[in-house]
C-alpha cells in the first residue's frame, strides 16, 4: 500500500513540477510513473515533450505519449481520474492536446507539399480536424502529378489510390480519355477498330465507332456506304449510315431513285422511304400565320406548322428554313434534315447546296456534310465534273469529290466547257485543261471560244480568230465577232457586218450595215437573220438570199412571225411576209406563240396574232408572266388575265410564278396562291 502510494504521489509531484516548469524533476517523476499510472504520467510526459521552452522539446515523442494517455484512459480508475483531475487530467484535456500536436504535424506535412507526407498524416492522425483539408490538398496533388504525367496508367493508380476522392470522377473520365488516345494515336481505322474490340464497356467506344464510320464513309460514296452497313453491323452508327446512304443515293432525286434504293437494298428505313415516295408529289405551299411561315397542302391544310421566321420552297424534296437569322433545311415530314446553323444558303441543285458562314461560303451535299468548307470568297457550281473557288484573292478549281485539282493562282475564273476553261491573271485571259495545263496561254486581254479548238482573241481592241496553238487564221480587223449559229458567226468593223464560217473565213460580206443590238438580232434562227442595208431593215438566209426586202423601218425577233416597224407604227408579218397585223402601234412584244404586248396611244394591252383584243388597251405596263399569262397593275394592285380571261383580280400587292402550276399571291402579306389547273384559289384555313 506504501509503493502504490508512493508511486502515486510520484504523478502528484510530477504536475506540481510541471506547473512550477521545472521540467526536470517533472520528466524524471513522470518516466518513473509509468510503470503504475501510465495514462497519467503519459499525459504529462506529452506536455513535456510537446511545449517549446525546453530541452526535451520533442513532437514525435508527444505524440507517441498523447497516444498511450488517450489510449489509457477508459482502463484508469474513476479515483485516479478525480484525483488528478485538478492537474488538468481530463478526457477533453487529452483530446485537445492530441489535436495541438496533431496540428504541428499537420503544419509540417500541408508544408513539405508532399503527397506522402499528407498521406502518411491521414493515417498516423485520423482524428485530427485537419484531416479533411489534408485529404483534399493531397488529393489535389496527387491528381495535378497525374494530370501532368497525362497518362492512361498515372490515372488508374490515381482511382485506385484515392477512390473516394472529389477528382475520381474527373480521374475516370480523363483515363478513358487518355487510354482512347494512346490506343489510337495513329488515326488510322485498324486502331479505332481494335480499341472497340478490347474496350466493349468504355465510354469512349461511341467516340471510336464515330470515327470507324467517318474514316469509312470519308469518300462519301454510294459504295463506301454500303461496305460500312454490311461490316459493322453492331455499330451504334448504323442508323445513320443507312440514313445517309439513302441521302447520298438520292442526290439524283426521283421518285424512282426511291423506288430503286428500296428494291436494291434491305434497308430498316424502308417505312421511311416508302413515306418519301407517298409524299414525293405533293404540293407544300409557305402559308404565314402570326409573322410565322409553315407549309400548306393544296386543300389549305397545314402540313407543317408555322413554326419559322422563314421558309423557302421545296427542292430535291428539302426545303431552307430559318430560325433567328439561321437558316437549314428541312423534309416534307419537317425533320431537320440539315441543322439551323448558317448564315445563308441556297436551294439544293443536284444534291448540293451553297452556304455561308463566318461571311464565307462553302458547299454541302444532302447530309449537311461538307463538299467545301466555309472558307471561300467565290464558288461556282459544277460543269463537267469541276467547279471554280476563290480563296484569299485567287482562282482554282476542284472535282467533286472537293480535291484540288488546278491550284489557287488566278484573278478570276469560269466554268468548263467542252473540256476548257477560261481563265484570267492580271490583265491577260487563256484557257485550260481539267488538269490546269494551258490549252491557250495567258496571251491576250480577251480570248473566247469561237468554234471547235478555234478562239476569238482581242488585240489593240480588234478582234480575230485563232487555234489553240496561237496560230492566227483571221488576223484582228474586227470590232466585234459573235458566236456561231447556224455554221455562221456575225462580225462588225466600224461601218458593216459581216458573216463567218466556222474556220472564221468570210462567208457573206454584202454591205450590210451596223445597227442596235446586232449581236443578238443579227445571229441566224431557223436560217434566217435581221440585217440592215440602205438604212433599211429586212431579213436574210444563211446563203445570203433575201428573205424579206428591205423596206422596213425595224423588225423585231420571230421565227413563224415577226414583228416589224413601217412608217413609224408597227405590226404583225408572217413568214411569207404577209401582212397579219396592219401597223398601227408603237411597239409589239412577241410573247410565246399567240400573243402580243402592244402599246397604242401610250396605252397597253395584249393581241392575239391575228390582231384580236385579247387584254383591253387600259394600262401603262403589262409583263408576261407565262406564254398565256399576263400581270397587269392598276390603282396601286396586281391583276392577272390567262388570254382575254380576268383570273386574278386587282386586289394583290405582288403576285408571282410559284412553280409551272401555281401562282403566288401577296395579299397583306398573307400569302395565296392560284391554281393554274383547276382555277381555285388555295389559302389557308382556319
Amino acid at each position: 500500500m506504501c509503493s502504490t502510494l508512493t508511486f502515486a504521489n510520484r504523478i502528484d509531484r510530477g504536475y506540481k513540477a510541471l506547473e512550477m516548469r521545472d521540467y526536470f524533476k517533472a520528466k524524471k517523476l513522470f518516466t518513473k510513473g509509468l510503470k503504475y499510472n501510465e495514462t497519467a504520467a503519459a499525459q504529462g510526459l506529452a506536455i513535456i515533450y510537446y511545449r517549446s521552452d525546453n530541452p526535451f522539446h520533442n513532437y514525435d515523442s508527444a505524440y507517441v505519449y498523447i497516444l498511450k494517455s488517450v489510449e489509457g484512459w477508459d482502463m484508469t480508475k474513476q479515483r485516479k481520474k478525480e484525483k488528478w483531475k485538478d492537474y488538468g487530467f481530463t478526457q477533453d484535456s487529452l483530446y485537445a492536446l492530441r489535436q495541438a500536436i496533431s496540428r504541428q504535424f499537420y503544419m509540417k506535412a500541408n508544408k513539405s507539399g508532399s503527397v506522402e507526407a499528407l498521406t502518411e498524416f491521414t493515417l498516423m492522425h485520423p482524428w485530427a480536424k485537419e484531416k479533411d483539408a489534408v485529404i483534399a490538398t493531397r488529393d489535389s496533388l496527387a491528381f495535378f502529378i497525374a494530370v501532368n504525367k497525362n497518362t492512361s496508367t498515372a490515372y488508374k493508380s490515381y482511382m485506385e489510390a484515392y477512390p473516394q476522392s472529389t477528382y475520381a470522377g474527373l480521374a475516370e473520365q480523363n483515363y478513358y480519355d487518355t487510354q482512347y488516345i494512346e490506343t489510337t494515336t495513329s488515326g488510322n481505322l485498324s486502331s479505332f477498330e481494335a480499341f472497340i474490340e478490347n474496350n466493349p464497356t468504355s465510354p469512349m467506344r461511341m467516340e471510336a465507332e464515330r470515327n470507324v464510320f467517318e474514316l469509312v464513309t470519308k469518300s462519301n460514296r454510294l459504295a463506301s456506304f454500303v461496305q460500312f452497313v454490311n461490316t459493322y453491323t453492331q455499330s451504334h452508327y448504323m442508323d445513320t449510315a443507312w440514313l445517309q446512304m439513302y441521302q447520298v443515293y438520292m442526290s439524283t432525286y426521283s421518285e424512282e431513285r426511291m423506288n430503286e434504293f428500296l428494291m436494291s437494298y434491305a434497308t430498316p428505313f424502308a417505312d421511311r422511304i416508302e413515306r418519301d415516295i407517298m409524299m414525293f408529289d405533293s404540293i407544300a405551299l409557305p402559308f404565314v400565320s402570326d409573322y410565322n411561315y409553315g407549309f400548306m397542302n393544296i386543300e389549305g391544310t397545314a402540313m407543317i406548322e408555322a413554326e419559322y421566321d422563314f421558309v423557302g420552297f421545296f427542292q430535291e424534296g428539302l426545303a431552307v428554313v430559318v430560325r433567328n437569322n439561321k437558316y437549314g433545311f428541312i423534309n416534307k415530314h419537317n425533320e431537320l434534315q440539315i441543322p439551323i446553323v448558317f448564315e445563308s444558303a441556297s436551294e439544293f441543285v443536284n444534291g448540293r447546296a451553297i452556304v455561308e458562314q463566318e461571311g464565307k461560303i462553302g458547299m454541302i451535299d444532302r447530309n449537311g456534310r461538307f463538299i467545301f468548307d466555309c472558307i471561300y470568297d467565290d464558288l461556282g457550281t459544277f460543269s463537267e465534273g469541276m467547279v471554280y473557288a476563290q480563296f484569299g484573292d485567287k482562282y482554282g478549281y476542284y472535282n467533286e469529290q472537293g480535291e484540288l485539282k488546278v491550284p489557287h493562282e488566278f484573278d478570276d475564273a469560269y466554268d468548263f466547257n467542252a473540256g476548257v476553261a477560261k481563265v484570267e491573271q492580271g490583265n491577260k485571259q487563256g484557257y485550260i485543261d481539267c488538269f490546269g495545263k494551258y490549252v491557250v496561254p495567258l496571251s491576250y486581254s480577251k480570248i473566247d471560244v469561237f468554234y471547235d479548238t478555234l478562239y476569238t482573241f482581242m488585240q489593240d481592241g480588234l478582234y480575230g480568230i485563232m487555234n489553240h496553238r496561237c496560230q492566227i487564221f483571221v488576223e484582228p480587223i474586227y470590232t466585234e465577232i459573235g458566236t456561231v449559229n447556224n455554221g455562221l458567226a456575225i462580225a462588225a468593223t466600224q461601218d458593216r457586218l459581216v458573216y463567218l464560217d466556222t474556220l472564221g473565213q468570210l462567208a457573206i460580206d454584202n454591205n450590210y450595215g451596223v445597227f442596235p443590238n446586232y449581236l443578238l438580232k443579227g445571229e441566224f434562227s431557223k436560217e434566217v437573220a435581221i440585217a440592215y442595208k440602205d438604212g433599211k431593215y429586212g431579213r436574210i438566209s444563211t446563203r445570203d438570199d433575201i428573205v424579206t426586202n428591205f423596206e422596213l423601218e425595224n423588225i423585231g425577233q420571230g421565227i413563224d412571225y415577226y414583228p416589224a416597224q413601217k412608217e413609224g407604227e408597227w405590226g404583225l408579218f408572217s413568214a411569207q411576209n404577209k401582212v397579219l397585223i396592219s401597223p398601227m402601234y408603237q411597239s409589239l412584244q412577241l410573247v410565246g406563240k399567240k400573243y402580243l404586248i402592244a402599246v397604242q396611244n401610250d396605252t397597253t394591252g395584249v393581241l392575239d396574232n391575228n390582231g384580236n383584243i385579247v387584254v383591253p388597251f387600259s394600262f401603262n405596263e403589262i409583263q408576261a408572266i407565262g406564254s398565256e399569262l399576263f400581270m397587269v397593275q392598276q390603282n396601286g394592285k396586281f391583276g392577272v388575265y390567262r388570254g382575254e380571261k380576268l383570273i386574278i383580280p386587282f386586289k394583290f400587292d405582288q403576285i408571282g410564278i410559284f412553280d409551272k402550276d401555281f401562282l403566288f399571291l401577296n395579299k397583306g402579306g398573307e400569302l395565296l396562291y392560284y391554281s393554274l389547273d383547276n382555277g381555285w384559289i388555295i389559302e389557308m384555313k382556319d
